[in-house]
């Protein structure tokens, strides 16, 4: 009986990551809006009937991607600040911007469709996606109180909520299309698109200011 439901959660598991890889795949050669529960069902060996038993929407496997873009960058930033022989306030900025940068799918997503995908997501979907990425917030917290011990803890929650909305804007400004860079020349031949990394450093060292 205990064996029949492990392989049946296994499965479900499985078909469930195998959902999310095309979706994954998908979203790096089609834009947001053309991807569709079909066209994720072309990609996969599960029939798009199937994908249904698991999802209700495409929001709600964009939601798992992006919970699983905000752990793999919790996991990259625990690391690198664990083992900073600095520890200072200009190290702390360098590694979320450094970190971030590399999650580009997670910076994509939270820029251009957070909205759209915890709107057309189901409210038990999304308590989950809340709960399951407390890990990231977490360590986000702790982070903070190791590098700035003396600060208050609303100058800190105050810090979170400044960095998290400005990273999708930065990077809505850092990663023009094609037609929005071309366009930007055009009105001023002198532009130069700006690198996100070392602006979002540079924000991230002002708004630290008022933690020290």
């Amino acid at each position: 009986m205990d064996r029949k439901k492990i392989t049946k959660e296994e499965l479900a598991e499985s078909r469930r990551r195998e959902i999310i890889r095309a979706c994954e795949e998908l979203y790096e050669r089609m834009e947001y809006e053309d991807i569709s529960i079909k066209e994720i069902a072309k990609s996969t060996s599960i029939c798009r009937s199937n994908i249904y038993n698991y999802y209700e929407t495409k929001d709600e496997i964009f939601l798992d991607i992006l919970k699983k873009e905000y752990l793999l960058w919790m996991e990259d930033m625990d690391w690198r600040m664990r083992n900073d022989k600095d520890m200072g306030r200009e190290s702390y900025c360098r590694i979320l911007a450094e970190t971030a940068g590399e999650h580009t799918r997670l910076l994509k997503l939270i820029s251009m469709h957070y909205i759209a995908i915890e709107k057309n997501c189901s409210l038990e979907k999304l308590t989950a996606f809340k709960c399951e990425i407390m890990p990231f917030w977490n360590m986000m917290r702790a982070a903070l109180c190791r590098y700035f011990p003396n600060a208050q803890e609303e100058s800190r929650e105050h810090f979170l909520l400044s960095l998290l909305s400005l990273m999708p804007g930065l990077y809505s400004m850092t990663n023009l299309t094609e037609k929005q860079l071309e366009a930007m020349q055009k009105a001023s031949p002198d532009y130069v698109k700006p690198d996100f990394e070392k602006n979002f450093s540079q924000a991230l060292f002002m708004l630290s200011a008022e933690l020290m």
